[in-house]
C-alpha cells in the first residue's frame, strides 16, 4: 500500500491546517474532522503538530476509508494543482499499486475538472467490448489512445495481445500519463517512451506524426475550447460544422489512422443523433462500419448516455452492420443510415422499422425548414425572482411546458413583469403576436403542438413555429399531423430523444397532400394514405408485408 508524503519541509515543528488540507488534496473541513477524531494533534495556536502529521501520513492515511471521505470532501472544491502534485510523489514511490491509485485519482477528480477537460473514465466491461472487431493477431499491430488517462484502454490491450513497444498514448494530465506508463512498466518491465503529456489535436497538426493500426479511446466530451479554437480544428480535421471536441478528436483520429486501420470511440448519445454532428456521421458512414453500441448511461452523476462505434478504415462497401442496443442485436446496412435525415445513426430502430422510415421519406411531402419560422420561448435569466403564481398588475400570463396538452392548452399558471427588457432573451415580438402560431414543448421525448390564436407569451420550455403563408395547409392540419401517432411514432425513431428541437423538427416529412384526399384528420386514415399499417406493439409496417418483413 502506498502512503502519502508530505511536500513541505520536515525541519519545521508544526504546520497549519490549510498547509496540511493542500498536502493532503483534501478540504479543511476534513483535516478538522481528523483533529477530533484524535488522527491529528492541535497545538495552542491551531495547528497542527509535524510528529502527529507524520505518524497520520506514514500509518493511517492510506487507509480506504478515510480516502474515501477525502474524496468526497473533494469532489467540487478541491486544488487540482495539490492533488496533482500529491499524486506524481506517489507514483514516484517504490511500493506502488498502479490499480488502486489509478482509482483513487480518478474518484478524486472534482466535478469541476471533469466538465472543464471533459474527463470520464471507461469502465473496463465497455473497454472489453471494443477488442471485439478486431483480427486475432494483434502483435505486430500499434495500438494508441489519444486521451489515455490512467491507461485503462492501454491494460486493455496488453491484455489483448499487443505488444507493449507497440503501444502509445496521449494525454494534457501528467497524474495520468505518469498513472499509465507506470501501470506499463509494473505489468511487462517496459518503461515506454511512448507515452506521452501531449495534447493529440496540437500533436496531429505538428509535421508527419505516425499513423497507427488501432485507435480506441474515449475522448473528452465537451472540453471547453474557445470557438476560434473549435473552427481551427474544424478545418484542419475536415470535421465540418462538427465542431465538439468529441467530433474533433474522431477526425484527428481518423487522420492518423493507417489504411485498413480500427477506429472505435466511446461517444455522447449526441453524437449518433443530434444534427450538430452530421459531418462527422457522414465521415464515419464513408467507411466501413463494425458496430455500433448501446451503453446506457455508465457514468455515475452524468445522465447523459453513452454509445459506441468501431470503424475500419477503408471505403463503404454497404456491409452489415451489428448494432448492439441495451437488450437486442440487430444487423442494419450503412444505406439504412445513410436515408436518414442528417445522416443519423438511429441503430436501435429494427430493420423492418427503419423501411417504414424509409417509406414516410418516400412519399411526396413538404419539410418546415423550408416552410416555416421557429421561435423560442423567454428566457428570463432568473425565473425565482421574475416568475409569480398569480395575475398582478404590470404582469402578463406565460405558459410552461406542462400547460401543454396535444391541441390543448391549459390555463397559465405563471406570470411575468411585462418589461422584456429584463430578461435575457425575447423572440421579436411579431412572433408572438401572429394571428395564429403554433406552440410545442421542448423537454419532451413525443411532440405535444397547440394551435394558438390568442398571441400566447410562453418561456422557454415552450417553442412556436409560424408557417410560411404559402403552406398548402391551415395550422391546426398541420398541428394534427405533427401530433399524430405516425409522426410521434417517426420522431422517436429518428431522434431517440427528450428535446423537440427546431433542425428535428424542420426536417420531418409533413404529408400535406392528405388533406387533398380527406377533409378531417384520422390516425387510420392518414396510416392508410401512406401506405403502413399499425401494429399491435405500436409500431408500424409497410401494407402487405408480413411481421418479419
Amino acid at each position: 500500500m502506498g502512503h502519502f508524503v508530505a511536500l513541505d519541509d520536515l525541519s519545521v515543528l508544526s504546520l497549519t491546517i490549510i498547509d496540511a488540507a493542500d498536502t493532503l488534496g483534501v478540504s479543511t473541513a476534513s483535516v478538522r474532522n481528523w483533529i477530533k477524531a484524535g488522527y491529528l494533534v492541535s497545538t495552542d495556536r491551531g495547528c497542527i503538530t509535524r510528529d502527529s502529521f507524520d505518524g497520520f501520513i506514514e500509518n493511517i492515511a492510506g487507509q480506504e476509508k478515510l480516502i474515501a471521505r477525502a474524496n468526497k470532501s473533494q469532489k467540487d472544491g478541491h486544488d487540482h494543482g495539490a492533488l496533482s502534485s500529491r499524486f506524481r510523489l506517489l507514483v514516484k514511490q517504490e511500493e506502488f499499486d498502479s490499480q488502486r491509485i489509478g482509482d483513487e485519482y480518478q474518484a478524486s477528480l472534482s466535478n469541476t475538472y471533469r466538465n472543464q477537460e471533459g474527463v470520464y473514465y471507461t469502465p473496463d466491461w465497455i473497454i472489453e467490448r471494443y477488442f471485439a472487431d478486431l483480427p486475432a493477431d494483434r502483435r505486430a499491430l500499434t495500438f494508441c489512445d489519444p486521451c489515455c488517462g490512467s491507461g485503462n484502454f492501454i491494460l486493455a490491450a496488453l491484455d489483448q495481445g499487443f505488444a507493449p513497444e507497440n503501444i502509445f498514448g496521449f494525454d494534457v494530465d501528467p497524474v495520468a500519463v505518469a498513472i499509465t506508463r507506470r501501470r506499463i512498466l509494473e505489468r511487462t518491465g517496459f518503461d515506454s517512451p511512448n507515452i506521452q503529456r501531449a495534447d493529440f489535436l496540437k500533436a496531429s497538426l505538428q509535421g508527419r506524426p505516425p499513423r497507427f493500426d488501432v485507435i480506441f479511446t474515449n475522448p473528452p466530451w465537451g472540453k471547453k475550447l474557445s470557438k476560434a479554437q473549435k473552427q481551427s480544428y474544424a478545418i484542419q480535421f475536415a470535421a465540418g460544422s462538427s465542431s465538439d471536441t468529441c467530433s474533433l478528436f474522431f477526425c484527428a483520429a481518423l487522420s492518423r489512422l493507417q489504411p485498413g486501420g480500427y477506429l472505435g470511440f466511446l461517444l455522447p448519445d449526441a453524437f449518433f443523433n443530434v444534427a450538430a454532428f452530421a459531418d462527422a456521421r457522414g465521415r464515419a458512414l464513408a467507411l466501413d462500419i463494425k458496430s455500433l453500441m448501446d451503453f446506457g448511461k455508465p457514468f455515475p452523476g452524468l445522465v447523459t448516455k453513452a454509445k459506441g462505434i468501431v470503424l475500419q478504415n477503408q471505403a463503404n462497401r454497404n456491409q452489415p452492420i451489428v448494432c448492439e442496443g441495451l437488450t437486442d442485436t440487430a444487423v442494419r446496412t450503412p444505406a439504412s443510415f445513410q436515408q436518414n435525415p442528417k445522416a443519423i445513426l438511429n441503430f436501435s430502430c429494427s430493420p423492418q422499422a427503419a423501411a417504414v422510415i424509409a417509406h414516410l421519406y418516400e412519399v411526396e411531402h413538404l419539410t418546415l425548414a423550408d416552410h416555416g419560422r421557429f421561435g423560442l420561448g423567454i428566457v428570463t435569466g432568473n425565473n425565482k425572482k421574475y416568475c409569480v403564481a398569480s395575475p398582478r398588475a404590470g404582469y402578463l400570463p406565460v405558459y410552461k411546458g406542462a400547460d401543454l396538452q396535444p391541441g390543448l392548452l391549459r390555463k397559465p399558471s405563471v406570470f411575468i413583469p411585462t418589461d422584456f427588457s429584463l430578461y435575457h432573451q425575447v423572440a421579436p415580438e411579431e412572433l408572438y403576436h401572429a394571428p395564429e402560431k403554433l406552440i410545442y414543448r421542448f423537454i419532451s421525448s413525443r411532440l405535444v403542438f397547440h394551435v394558438d390564436t390568442a398571441q400566447s407569451y410562453f418561456l422557454n420550455s415552450v417553442n412556436m413555429l409560424i408557417p410560411a403563408p404559402e403552406f398548402p395547409i391551415t395550422g391546426q392540419q398541420l398541428c394534427q399531423l405533427l401530433n399524430s401517432r405516425v409522426m410521434n411514432w417517426l420522431f422517436q425513431s429518428i431522434f431517440e430523444t427528450h428535446k423537440v428541437l427546431r433542425a428535428d423538427i424542420g426536417v420531418l416529412p409533413i404529408h400535406t397532400k392528405y388533406f387533398e384526399q380527406h377533409e378531417e384528420f384520422d390516425e387510420a386514415a392518414y396510416a392508410n394514405f401512406l401506405g403502413i399499417e399499425e401494429t399491435i406493439e405500436g409500431d408500424y409496417r409497410i401494407k402487405g408485408r408480413g411481421k418479419g418483413a
